[in-house]
């Protein structure tokens, strides 16, 4: 019997996860690229203002 250790099992698990999410995400980089979109110019901008200073943490 070639029975699987539960190592084997996760392994597997976790590659074929990472596959199917490398898949998804490139399906959408290929989807933007066909339709001429910029998936990039969706995001919004980082800013630094939008983070929270130690100051403002502690006197709220």
């Amino acid at each position: 019997m070639n029975q699987k250790t539960e190592f084997q099992k996760s392994m597997e698990t976790y590659a074929f996860l990472i596959a199917i999410t490398g898949f998804f995400l490139t399906s959408i980089v290929v989807a933007a690229l066909v339709t001429d979109q910029d998936i990039f110019s969706m995001l919004p901008r980082f800013s630094w203002d939008m983070i929270n200073t130690w100051d403002e943490i502690f006197n709220r």
